[in-house]
């Protein structure tokens, strides 16, 4: 999805698109971007909330 909407940008680019044409592709790439990251963190949390340390987490993970 993140190629498919960077290609995409960049044809805008390559068109001469409108600045706001081009900030609505940016939009789209951080919507996308931060929908992911969002997934990521939380099977990341999920993950991360199950182990059993016997140290405080930060000195084993760095801090979070």
């Amino acid at each position: 999805m993140i190629a498919h909407l960077v290609g995409a940008l960049q044809m805008a680019i390559d068109v001469g698109s409108s600045p706001e044409d081009l900030a609505r592709h940016l939009e789209g790439i951080s919507a996308i971007m931060e929908n992911h990251f969002r997934y990521e963190e939380r099977q990341l949390l999920a993950v991360l909330e199950a182990l059993a340390l016997d140290v405080d987490p930060g000195l084993v993970l760095g801090p979070l």
